[in-house]
C-alpha cells in the first residue's frame, strides 16, 4: 500500500514530504519514523488501518524532505516543532502521534511541549530520548565536534548494486528484506555512477549532547495524555536497564509486548495494527 505523496512547507525545516492513507475526515494520526528510516516505515501498517487518517512524514534530512542548511546540525529538540508545524500545515488543531524509535522520542517531547495539541500517543519501540551519564559529557562533545569537522573532507558514498544495499540494510537493522527494501527505495536515487542516499550524511554524526536519565524521567512524568507503548520481545528496549523506571514514570501508559524485533511494525504489521486500533478506538481517536 504505497500511499499518496504529499508535501508541506514548515517555518523551521522547510519542505517536509511524506505519505498519507485513509479518509481525510477521520481522526488524524501523525506517524514519525526512526533514525535513518523514512515515511515508508508505515506503509505495510497502513494497509491494516484502513479507517485511520494516517500521515507519515520524512523527518528533516530523511527520505524526500529538505536537508538542514549548511552549517546546521540535527538536534533531537529541533525535530519537535516540525511535528507541530506539519499539523498546522494540515489544519489539524489536535492529533494523535504514532512514533517508532527516534519518532517515539520526538513524540514524547511534543506531548510535553504541546499537551493541548496531542490527544494520544502510540510508541513503538520508543520511550523517550536516549540518555547518558553526566561524566561522559566532555568526551561526547569533543568527539562530536571532531567528527563534524572531519566530515567536510569525505566524499558521498556511491553504490553500484541495489540488492547489496537492501541486504546490508536488512542485516544492520535486523529486519526482513521486504522491510529494508521499502526503506531503501524511498531513500536512494540513481545517477550515472550508481546509487546514492537521499538522506543527509550529517544524520550519522554523533550528537554533541544527550539528556541525562533523570531528565528523561522528568519528561515522561510530565505526560498526562493516554499513551500506548508497544515493545518487541526481541527488540532494543527489552535489553535496556532503564526500561522499568521509564514505564513507571509514564502515568497514563498501557504496555503491550509483541513478538518480533525493533522493526516489528514493518516485519509483522497485523498484530501491531490490531493493538493500535483497539487502543485508539477505546479513546475515540480512531
Amino acid at each position: 500500500m504505497d500511499g499518496q505523496m504529499f508535501s508541506v512547507e514548515t517555518p523551521s525545516a522547510g519542505t517536509i514530504q511524506g505519505l498519507r492513507w485513509g479518509p481525510r475526515g477521520a481522526a488524524p494520526l501523525l506517524a514519525v519514523h526512526g533514525w535513518l528510516d523514512n515515511a515508508a516505515s508505515f506503509a505495510r501498517l497502513a494497509s491494516y488501518l484502513p479507517q485511520a487518517q494516517l500521515v507519515a512524514i520524512d523527518l528533516p534530512g530523511h527520505g524526500h524532505s529538505q536537508h538542514r542548511p549548511a552549517g546546521s546540525r540535527y538536534h533531537l529538540l529541533d525535530y519537535v516543532p516540525v511535528l507541530l508545524e506539519v499539523a498546522d500545515a494540515l489544519s489539524w488543531p489536535k492529533m494523535s502521534i504514532l512514533g517508532h524509535s527516534l519518532g517515539g522520542a520526538i513524540a514524547v517531547l511534543a506531548a510535553v511541549v504541546a499537551p493541548a495539541r496531542v490527544k494520544a500517543m502510540v510508541l513503538i519501540e520508543g520511550l523517550g530520548p536516549a540518555s547518558e551519564s553526566p561524566e561522559k559529557v566532555p568526551t561526547r562533545l569533543r568527539d562530536s565536534i571532531k567528527a563534524h569537522g572531519e566530515m567536510h573532507n569525505k566524499a558521498a558514498a556511491v553504490y553500484s548494486d541495489l540488492e547489496s544495499i537492501v541486504t546490508a540494510r536488512a542485516r544492520v537493522g535486523q529486519m526482513s528484506e521486504a522491510a529494508a527494501r521499502a526503506l531503501v527505495m524511498r531513500n536512494i536515487y540513481k545517477e550515472q555512477d550508481g546509487y546514492r542516499w537521499r538522506s543527509d550524511p550529517r544524520l550519522r554524526l554523533p550528537s554533541p549532547v544527550f539528556l541525562t536519565e533523570p531528565q528523561v524521567l522528568a519528561y515522561l512524568s510530565a505526560i498526562e495524555i493516554p499513551t500506548q507503548v508497544l515493545l518487541a520481545k526481541e527488540g532494543v528496549l527489552a535489553k535496556r536497564e532503564s526500561l522499568e523506571l521509564r514505564l513507571a514514570a509514564l502515568k497514563a501508559g498501557e504496555v503491550q509486548w509483541l513478538a518480533g524485533k525493533h522493526h516489528l511494525h514493518m516485519d509483522d504489521p497485523e498484530p501491531v495494527a490490531g493493538a493500535i486500533q483497539a487502543f485508539l478506538s477505546n479513546l475515540g481517536a480512531a
